[in-house]
């Protein structure tokens, strides 16, 4: 008698990976347009913003594409999806860990919209993470 074993995903974090992956890449497209002086927001007025949105936009899309990807892995519950969506959590976790202890010193800007993506993946980094480490035997 062979029993077949019914996976279950956890829908919310597979749709939270994918919401903040496509928020990533909208983010660093935006960046992309103001760093290369095509289009400037209104939020993105000040040089020394400008002058650090290349970095930032490349990591911001590598982490959204990977994101995407690992999210939509999940939903088929695909054993490298485990391993990418450990990868990418972690790096959102500690990513916005960092940055939000840098804004610890006052530099947090309420009215730049991108700070509140960085909250939001540092939040579903961390639990996310361990959520996996968790429940990494369904991936098997």
């Amino acid at each position: 008698m062979s029993e077949s074993k019914k996976k279950d995903s956890n829908e919310l974090l597979n749709f939270l990976m994918i919401i903040i992956g496509l928020l990533f890449i909208i983010k660093a497209i935006m960046e992309f347009l103001a760093w290369a002086d095509i289009y400037t927001p209104a939020w993105a007025v000040d040089d020394a913003v400008l002058s650090v949105f290349g970095g930032q936009a490349t990591i911001s899309i590598l982490l959204g594409f990977w994101c995407l990807v690992s999210g939509i892995g999940m939903f088929r519950e695909e054993e490298y999806a485990l391993g990418m969506g450990l990868v990418v959590l972690s790096i959102m976790a500690a990513s916005g860990i960092m940055t939000i202890i840098g804004w610890t010193g006052g530099s947090f800007d309420a009215a730049y919209w991108p700070n509140y993506i960085i909250i939001v993946a540092t939040i579903v980094g961390v639990i996310g993470f361990f959520w996996l480490l968790i429940t990494y035997k369904r991936y098997d």
